[in-house]
């Protein structure tokens, strides 16, 4: 139905432009204009790319797999259609997304910042009950920057929070970035470290091939300002100082294992998530007595951390790549939602309930 509303949007957009066509799906479908303008957008630039249309017809992608594809291919020097569907069908959509980085050619990666940097945007909206939404649009260097900082600062409130404690990850992001944004609250704004990875070609004596942990290359108008304060780390992986391998003595990952942690997993082993958001796990739990050493350790994010530590999931290595796989037979113990207080006041949670909540570890640093 959505790929058939995307058609008719086409189709109207050709014939009365996009300004009336969005107009039009406001009133009669009553999204936003924002939205409204988004889909239209998206409608017209699908006419370019049949074969993702009719995939989205079928079912065999989804709407956010067709956006992908619009935007990926919407520079002539990126335009694969059959490749980008067949990689669309077989992952969700936010690790497509996150693949297509990979995809796109870093020759023309200037040209897409300034692009970016041009229709950067942030706003403030208040709700009627007075509460706020924050939302904002970054070009890909200042956002992996604010990335940096705003994980940093949710880490600083992970880490210092007591067992006892009920905080949700959506609660403690939102203080996170309240702390971060006006400087008050229990913790600094953190110092943090862009990790750029670079190949050194031993023929010329130069450094090639610049790119974020997450592989995303670095701009071409990027390289020379992040030269000129880049501290680099030769052999990262035998840093003086910060050593590895630090067995049974040490519990939680240092700086520079998270450093090398980010440089060689470049985010969730399992979903690709951001490494500034990633969680060092030990392949064999701590617990069990598996020592805190880079060869033990792998990146998680939070969602995917819980997933192992609480629901079963194991990893598993497929020459060399780990990801998760879901337990061979499924927890018959019911998860913990929560429930809403009884019009008496008293909560209607069951004790057996109770008993599945303490379960889920609320803080995981290992």
């Amino acid at each position: 139905m959505d790929a058939m509303l995307a058609e008719t949007a086409a189709e109207m957009q050709r014939r009365s432009g996009g300004r009336a066509t969005a107009a039009m799906m406001r009133e009669r479908l009553h999204v936003s204009s924002r939205q409204a303008t988004a889909e239209v957008a998206l409608a017209a630039s699908l006419s370019d790319f049949p074969s993702t249309l009719r995939a989205w017809r079928a079912g065999e992608v989804t709407a956010g797999h067709a956006r992908v594809i619009a935007r990926v291919g919407a520079d002539p020097d990126h335009v694969d259609e059959p490749a980008l569907l067949e990689m669309a069908r077989g992952y969700p959509v936010d690790m497509f997304a996150r693949m297509t980085r990979h995809y796109m050619k870093p020759g023309t990666s200037s040209e897409e910042r300034n692009r970016q940097h041009e229709n950067r945007w942030a706003s403030m909206v208040q709700d009627p009950d007075g509460s706020w939404r924050l939302s904002a649009y970054f070009d890909a260097d200042n956002g992996k920057r604010v990335s940096l900082a705003f994980n940093a600062m949710v880490r600083n409130y992970r880490n210092g929070e007591q067992a006892h404690e009920r905080v949700t990850s959506q609660q403690r992001r939102a203080d996170a970035l309240a702390n971060l944004i006006t400087g008050e609250g229990p913790h600094r704004r953190p110092d943090v470290t862009l990790l750029v990875i670079a190949d050194y070609d031993t023929v010329s004596c130069e450094l090639r091939n610049l790119r974020y942990d997450d592989g995303l290359p670095v701009a071409a108008d990027q390289i020379a300002h992040l030269a000129a304060e880049a501290k680099i780390l030769p052999a990262v992986f035998n840093t003086d100082g910060d050593p590895l391998w630090l067995g049974r003595a040490q519990r939680h990952a240092s700086a520079g294992q998270r450093t090398v942690l980010a440089a060689r997993d470049g985010g969730c082993v399992n979903c690709a998530a951001p490494a500034e958001g990633g969680e060092p796990h030990h392949i064999e739990w701590f617990a069990s007595g598996g020592p805190t050493d880079i060869d033990n350790l792998c990146l998680l994010c939070e969602a995917c951390h819980h997933l192992v530590h609480d629901d079963g999931w194991q990893l598993h290595s497929d020459g060399g790549k780990l990801s998760l796989r879901p337990p061979s037979r499924p927890s018959t113990q019911p998860r913990f939602r929560p429930v809403a207080n009884r019009p008496n006041g008293h909560n209607s949670r069951s004790q057996s309930d109770a008993r599945v909540q303490s379960q889920r570890n609320p803080i995981l640093r290992t």
